[in-house]
Formats: structure tokens, sequence, C-alpha cells
């Protein structure tokens, strides 16, 4: 009975450190560049598709997407590296 009792307990959880609200930004921020870099990517290739040229601010606006790939990958470790050391 002492057994299964031990069985039961359940082991402390990890409590997770609310993130700071300039890092939840800076996720929501390269989360945005990055879903509005491939809106366009997917116009571009939409527009070609249908035999048209696309505008050369569609390619620019392409370009956010690496950027908010960058950013969030960048905040996403920085966070996790700040919460390793504590």
């Amino acid at each position: 009975m002492a057994h299964e009792s031990a069985g039961l307990q359940a082991r402390p959880a990890r409590r997770q450190e609310p993130s700071s609200r300039a890092e939840t930004i800076a996720l929501a921020v390269g989360m945005t560049l990055f879903i509005v870099g491939v809106i366009a990517l997917v116009a571009i290739f939409v527009i070609h598709a249908l035999g048209g040229g696309p505008i050369t601010a569609l390619y620019v606006v392409s370009l956010l997407c690496p950027l908010g790939l960058t950013v969030a990958v960048f905040t996403t470790i920085a966070n996790g590296s700040r919460r390793r050391r504590r």
C-alpha cells in the first residue's frame, strides 16, 4: 500500500517564470513580419501563375519573411538562455 501511494504522488511541476512584456512583444512582431512575408511570397507565385508580373513592392515586402523568422528565433533563444542562467 505504501508503494501505491508513492507512485501516485505527483512530482512538483516546474514553474516557468512569466516572460517579460518586451519578449512577448518581440515574439509577436517577429511572427507578424514572418506571416506578412509569407503572404507576399504566395501573392508573387499566384500572380506569376496567372500570367502577370508582380510589382516591386511585393518583392520588398517578401523580405519581411526571413527578417521575421530571425527576430522570432533570436527572441526565443535569448528568452531560453536568460531563463537557464537563473
